[in-house]
């Protein structure tokens, strides 16, 4: 029984659906993913639930699946919490969530065919788009 779970939970992470790629990491940003945190680099694949940590004068830039995209500032803890877009099934989800620092989005193709399947979650409220550029900074 034990190494089927170890199997399944293996299984399941290694089909953990890519969203997002980042483009370029300045400083120093950690990445949690399935548990475990590792130094994000740029390339590094991104999936829903993944966790992005920046220390002080870092930055990072993501671009997800339909090109939205966003720049995380220094001292952001932010997490992509659901993303689907997939526009053949018109299936979209957009949830992110940013604890404390700063975040520039850019909507892409999400914002034209769902906007209102956007939000940006944060301790003082949610944000959805009806444009395409946004900047927020949480303080914390």
């Amino acid at each position: 029984m034990k190494l089927f779970l170890m199997v399944l939970f293996l299984a399941l992470a290694l089909n953990a659906e890519e969203v997002a790629i980042v483009k370029s990491v300045e400083g120093v940003a950690t990445l949690k993913s399935n548990a475990k945190v590792v130094s994000l680099t740029k390339g590094a694949k991104l999936s829903s639930k993944d966790v992005i940590m920046t220390e002080n004068d870092s930055k990072v830039v993501v671009i997800f699946n339909d090109n939205s995209s966003l720049v995380l500032g220094s001292n952001s803890i932010f997490s992509i919490d659901k993303y689907i877009f997939k526009p053949i099934e018109k299936e979209y989800a957009f949830d992110l969530s940013l604890t404390k620092g700063s975040v520039s989005f850019e909507s892409g193709k999400i914002g034209e065919v769902a906007p209102e399947n956007f939000q940006l979650k944060t301790p003082e409220g949610v944000v959805g788009i009806r444009g395409t550029k946004f900047l927020v900074k949480v303080k914390g």
